[in-house]
């Protein structure tokens, strides 16, 4: 991993901020949003799919509830 920060889909490129808006019946289609500004990020399976490619998969992200940390 090159940084310490997320990108690509999980940031919003309007606002900067990584909080998502996910229905709690989220299916691999459904859109995700920017919690703070609204704006559409990508599919629920593109957002997985681009978390798990920048470390989720091995421990070095947490994402609950649309939030994503950095685990120590």
């Amino acid at each position: 991993m090159a940084g310490e920060y997320l990108d690509h889909l999980l940031e919003c490129p309007y606002c900067g901020t990584i909080r998502l808006q996910i229905p709690k019946d989220a299916k691999p289609t459904t859109p995700i949003t920017c919690a703070d500004c609204g704006h559409y990020l990508g599919t629920w399976d593109e957002i997985q799919s681009d978390f798990e490619r920048q470390g989720g998969a091995n421990g070095v992200f947490q994402i609950e509830k649309g939030r994503i940390r950095k685990l120590n």
